[in-house]
């Protein structure tokens, strides 16, 4: 089990992941993100003034906008691509390219 503690994005992020699958009750979404109760409302208060997500009008559930959509899709290209380039770091550092 990693130590390493995720950052607002990468935590932002994993709820938009994972509501991207279902529409989910807020403790669905804190079992399947690893965050306690008070983190996930917390979380999902800010994201729904960012109007990335909403909550259903007729249950408890919380589903992505298209607003929320377009932004996991930015941050999985994002995250992708400094995944690469950490992989890539000490190629780099070899060659003698850039100076990082």
């Amino acid at each position: 089990m990693s130590t390493r503690k995720r950052g607002f994005i990468e935590i932002v992020g994993d709820i938009l992941n994972t509501l991207n699958k279902n529409s989910l009750k807020k403790s669905h979404i804190a079992s399947y993100c690893n965050l306690d109760p008070r983190a996930v409302t917390k979380y999902l208060n800010l994201i729904i003034k960012m109007k990335l997500v909403k909550k259903s009008k007729d249950s408890p559930h919380f589903k992505l906008t298209q607003k929320g959509f377009n932004f996991l899709t930015q941050y999985n290209n994002l995250a992708k691509l400094l995944e690469n380039g950490v992989e890539n770091k000490d190629m780099i550092i070899e060659n003698n390219k850039f100076n990082l």
